[in-house]
């Protein structure tokens, strides 16, 4: 498994997350089994400034975005079908707009302990250079306030091993 770290500060979101209903485990059938039963309502959100040194090797823009092409593969995907109020779609130039990748995700600042919960990108996400975590519990309650430094790690696997494409 390989960490692609992120770094960047907790931010308030738009609130949008909070209306989204993202399944837990017992709506889908190919969660893994470490999902969660239920989800806290809302994200957590990043905003990223520093890119991992992997995007400069593979030739990829320090955009948050550069994950919408799949290179760096998610623990599973879902369907814009299989959320409710999801209000993202198809566009021109994003076909699977509203689809999401979810990956295994760890936070952490100041070399504290590594908190466990799911990066979640709905392709043609329009937040910006940030990134959205979702958990189980409330993110925050662990001491995660806007403004806080964190480390932000996506745990995948690179499609290819190619360091060029």
């Amino acid at each position: 498994m390989t960490e692609l770290v992120f770094g960047g500060v907790v931010t308030g979101g738009i609130g949008c997350h909070a209306t989204l209903h993202v399944p837990g485990r017992a709506e889908l059938r190919a969660a893994p089994a470490d999902w969660p039963e239920r989800l806290h309502p809302g994200s957590l959100n990043v905003a990223v400034d520093q890119y991992p040194r992997e995007f400069m090797s593979r030739r990829l823009t320090n955009r948050i975005s550069e994950l919408d092409k799949g290179w760096f593969v998610p623990e599973f995907e879902l369907l814009r079908g299989q959320f409710r109020n999801n209000k993202q779609g198809p566009r021109p130039g994003v076909p699977r707009g509203g689809d999401a990748q979810v990956w295994r995700a760890l936070l952490s600042h100041d070399g504290g302990t590594a908190i466990r919960c799911w990066a979640l990108r709905r392709f043609g996400s329009q937040v910006g250079e940030q990134l959205e975590f979702v958990a189980d519990g409330r993110l925050r309650d662990s001491g995660l306030d806007d403004g806080l430094r964190v480390r932000a790690a996506l745990l995948g696997e690179w499609l290819s091993n190619r360091e060029d494409r």
